[in-house]
């Protein structure tokens, strides 16, 4: 004895409309470049004097020097 059951079509694969939207990543050495910048930045001299106004130690501070040398770098 067989039943006939109706059955619902295949629905074609979609993708999830909830899951939020992921950022493309941005390649590493832009993200470095970034975290140069931004250092560079904010660890500027203070126009009070020879000192960093972020970090209060003497210009150019250990941070300032390693973005230089890593921007160099590129």
């Amino acid at each position: 004895m067989t039943t006939d059951v109706p059955v619902s079509p295949v629905q074609p694969w979609q993708k999830n409309r909830l899951s939020p939207l992921a950022e493309p990543r941005l390649p590493e050495p832009a993200q470095l470049y970034s975290l140069i910048t931004l250092t560079l930045r904010l660890h500027a001299a203070a126009l009070t004097g020879l000192a960093c106004r972020w970090c209060g130690e003497d210009w150019p501070c250990p941070d300032v020097r390693l973005a230089w040398r890593l921007r160099e770098g590129f």
